[in-house]
């Protein structure tokens, strides 16, 4: 497949060093977690003949979590890029961890061996919540069995069958429940793998184990596989807001009405609202065509004008009566047109809106010119003119959804100033807009391919069909 831009996402040193950084904070915690823990909890003695068992301990838990570092640089190097997810996704991993090893000093069955899953079964993809869930598992199994050892009580069977159901009901957890836009339902799923948990535990202890749970095992047994689901649905939230994570339950409550800054522009510029929602519409369906996620675009599309709340009056679509640029040199109209874009970014920013969504803010217009104000000028001067001087100081998309923006943001606009489109002259509209974008390598900076653009180019048409159909005439001769 022919692509338009040939440059690849890379991960830098420095981004690698941050990543290594956290990971080692994160073993350091477990590791003291668990020593803290047999020293004060356990009581096993410090003694000169197990001083070498501590260290060969230390060394294995660090080697274990390193297996997970050393498998994110290889095969998951987009995590390194967003430093964010990272940091959510060892935070996870240890406080999983250090919970299941201090819950087993009250009762064993009260371990959330799903923890982490849970935790990153909505903020991040499938495959890494499996693979934090996959580690925590094997770190608790070998700290408990270091544990186990150096007591001298070793007890396997109830590990095993924490440990197992851990693996498998966290696996179902990763893949089931990632896609989920609303908490209660997270919350019913997790409810019901809480559920399946317990059976297969106290199956794989009694069958295995020779022993039925008491009663009272039973309560911690049910306490901490439904428990765990609880804490989690309490913690996701503030995991989403702490490390400013974009996620599909919270892209859904970034584009409801009451929302600041989507109120302030409904308020504020209700023609931008409009326009926003329009675009929202096609960039949602352009997303879903292209293989992209349709709640980003939709968040992205509502944000992208945001900037315009800075000089509303400015833009056409807040304009009840006369334009004020008529009295205004072209160069301070082009100021004011395209400062809407970082503008945009500030606002965000001080909003805290994720970056996956602020950064669309300066790149939907890209570094194309203002053509209106670039020709006003040349007419009213005999010398050479500078477009750069008319041009969007703002950063080409550097990802598929901020091309899609970019070209549903230009052709929303551009569709709704034509008299009485119809498909043949939107087509050669949307050609054209979107050769022009190539020519000047606004495509250059994101993976896009030629055949994503046609897909968009089509999609659009298809969406704006509505538009095209001639309005039925009923008696009275008014059109409905």
């Amino acid at each position: 497949m022919e692509k338009i831009a040939t440059a690849k996402q890379t991960v830098s040193k420095g981004a690698v060093l941050r990543a290594f950084g956290i990971f080692f904070v994160a073993a350091v915690l477990i590791v003291a977690s668990a020593l803290l823990k047999f020293f004060f909890i356990e009581k096993i003695k410090l003694t000169q003949n197990k001083g070498f068992a501590y260290l060969l301990f230390s060394a294995s838990i660090i080697l274990i979590l390193l297996s997970h570092f050393v498998y994110v640089v290889s095969s998951r190097s987009v995590l390194l890029g967003n430093l964010r997810l990272f940091t959510a996704t060892y935070t996870a991993i240890t406080l999983a961890v250090i919970a299941n090893i201090y819950l087993e000093a009250v009762n064993i069955y009260l371990m959330p061996v799903m923890f982490s899953a849970l935790i990153m079964a909505t903020i991040a993809r499938g495959r890494d919540a499996f693979m934090a869930n996959i580690f925590s598992n094997v770190l608790v199994f070998f700290i408990l069995l270091t544990q186990n050892y150096l007591i001298g009580d070793v007890e396997y069977t109830s590990i095993i069958a924490l440990i197992t159901v851990g693996l498998a009901a966290g696996t179902i957890a990763s893949y089931w429940i990632s896609n989920d836009t609303k908490r209660l339902k997270f919350l019913g799923k997790g409810l019901l793998i809480g559920v399946f948990s317990v059976g297969v535990v106290y199956l794989i202890v009694t069958v295995f184990g020779g022993e039925v749970p008491t009663l009272r095992n039973l309560g911690f047994l049910a306490a901490g596989k439904l428990g765990q689901v609880l804490v989690a649905f309490v913690l996701q939230p503030v995991f989403e807001t702490g490390f400013n994570l974009v996620t599909n339950t919270r892209l859904v409550e970034l584009t409801d009405h009451n929302m600041p800054l989507i109120k302030r522009l409904k308020e504020e510029a209700p023609g931008t609202f409009n326009h926003s929602l329009a675009v929202a519409n096609f960039a949602e369906i352009c997303a879903s065509a292209i293989g992209e996620n349709p709640y980003l675009a939709r968040a992205c599309a509502y944000y992208h004008d945001v900037g315009k709340l800075a000089n509303s009056i400015y833009f056409k679509e807040n304009q009840a009566a006369g334009n004020p640029h008529d009295g205004l040199l072209p160069e301070v109209s082009a100021e004011i047109i395209r400062s809407h874009t970082t503008e945009g970014k500030k606002l965000c920013d001080q909003y805290h809106i994720p970056p996956e969504v602020s950064n669309v803010t300066v790149q939907h217009h890209g570094t194309l010119p203002i053509y209106i104000f670039f020709n006003k000028a040349k007419q009213l001067t005999d010398g050479a003119v500078d477009i750069a001087d008319y041009s969007y100081h703002g950063h080409t998309p550097v990802s598929k959804i901020a091309a899609i923006i970019m070209l549903c943001d230009s052709s929303e606009a551009a569709i709704r100033a034509m008299d009485n489109p119809d498909p043949e002259r939107v087509d050669k509209l949307l050609r054209k807009l979107i050769s022009d974008r190539i020519e000047g390598g606004q495509f250059d900076d994101c993976d896009i391919s030629l055949r994503d653009l046609d897909t968009i180019r089509q999609t659009i048409i298809s969406a704006y069909g509505g538009q095209f159909h001639k309005r039925l005439r009923y008696p009275g001769g008014e059109e409905k």
